[in-house]
């Protein structure tokens, strides 16, 4: 369906200008007759290949604002696709816009929405498609969205904290890697050239100091260059070799400061997708399966496949969590409470505030951890320097006799 750049008029006669799609300029008229407009001019907009939206890529924010739209339509009682059509009119993403256009051809035809929204992957994960299907099923379309704008939600500020945990450490050591190689390159070669010069005592550390200083001179490319190359080889290996990188993800959650941070922020994605799923009315096992799907560690994905095959057996989901060793005491027994109760749906936010708080709390405390060691390391070097290239200084002036 084309879009139409217009110019219209409205009843307190003035021009207004857009962009909407319609199927042709007499639709363009109607649709916009109905928001009070008389069409004066308009213009196709070249559009895309068909093709365009299946690898778009849109902002949560965007997918936040449809959910809202269609919630409030859906409650309204607007027919499905004239709510797509709005919401898609509506939109300031040109991706999303695409998107929808496309949807709402396939919903016109017949298709159900949610067959429709999966025929975009990356704007529509599993997740989405099945809390919409999980609607279409109950008929409550509209708490589906609500679950959904939750969730995106949820999700968007998960991803802040996991950006506020890297980006810092990442900032600071660029710094520190850039501090000490204009030090060795262009300060300490100088300072080191004069003390040679004046024939000084040169002790122990300030050799050292020397020896580092001609190594970033001559092989600068080398000794900043190696470390981003091991990098980018050991993140590919990772990529492409499940071996290798089931045992990085084994080894990551035995690392002193980031272990805790990383199962924390994959239970806490496993125990909210898990909620937002069994909330929708989706069964335990499916529920499962799809949080299963986006915790990001191979060895507590492995740990939830043995839950979802022991609840598959007939077990509880208590003993099931239980026998996995990965979530804490106090997340078992709150999931022992809901099972007991037969009230789960107020268990899971029980543990999602849990969840949330240890997130929060985790980050919070590698972030103040790597800031001190950061600085000591930065500390300890500039000391170095000080100390091998004033030391041989204070020395001769020390044996000077006045």
């Amino acid at each position: 369906m084309p879009s139409y750049k217009y110019s219209a008029i409205n009843d307190r006669g003035n021009t207004i200008r857009g962009t909407v799609v319609a199927e042709n300029e007499m639709d363009l008229e109607g649709r916009l007759k109905d928001l009070g407009l008389d069409l004066i001019s308009a213009r196709e907009v070249k559009s895309r290949s068909k093709n365009s939206g299946k690898n778009a890529k849109v902002k949560n924010k965007d997918l936040i604002i449809m959910c809202m739209h269609l919630e409030q339509l859906d409650r309204a009682g607007v027919p499905l696709h004239d709510s797509i059509a709005d919401v898609r009119d509506s939109t300031e993403s040109a991706k999303l816009k695409d998107v929808l256009t496309g949807v709402y051809e396939s919903v016109k035809t017949g298709a159900v929405f949610s067959k429709a929204l999966s025929a975009y992957p990356r704007v529509f994960n599993e997740v989405f498609v099945g809390l919409v299907a999980a609607g279409e099923k109950t008929g409550n379309l509209s708490m589906s969205f609500i679950h959904l704008g939750e969730h995106l939600k949820w999700t968007d500020n998960l991803r802040r904290k996991v950006k506020k945990a890297t980006r810092y450490p990442i900032v600071l050591l660029v710094v520190l890697s850039g501090v000490i190689t204009a030090l060795m390159m262009f300060t300490v070669p100088k300072m080191i050239e004069f003390i040679i010069s004046q024939g000084f005592e040169i002790p122990i550390h300030t050799k050292a100091l020397i020896a580092v200083s001609h190594a970033f001179a001559s092989y600068w490319y080398l000794i900043l260059g190696l470390p981003v190359t091991v990098v980018f080889l050991l993140m590919l290996l990772y990529r492409i070799n499940e071996s290798f990188a089931y045992k990085v993800d084994a080894l990551t959650l035995k690392m002193p400061l980031i272990g805790p941070v990383v199962r924390k922020i994959d239970m806490a994605r496993f125990t909210h997708f898990f909620a937002v799923m069994f909330n929708s009315g989706i069964d335990v096992i499916e529920s499962l399966e799809a949080a299963r799907g986006v915790v990001h560690n191979r060895v507590l994905k492995e740990s939830i496949t043995l839950v979802i095959n022991n609840v598959s057996d007939g077990n509880s989901i208590t003993s099931s969590l239980r026998l996995s060793q990965q979530f804490p005491n106090l997340v078992v027994r709150m999931f022992k409470v809901g099972e007991d109760s037969g009230n789960l749906n107020e268990a899971l936010e029980n543990i999602n505030f849990f969840y949330n708080r240890e997130v929060n709390d985790a980050v919070e405390g590698l972030v103040g951890a790597i800031q001190p060691i950061l600085t000591v390391v930065m500390g300890m070097l500039i000391f170095w320097i000080i100390a091998a290239v004033f030391g041989p200084l204070y020395q001769s002036f020390s044996k000077m006799k006045f």
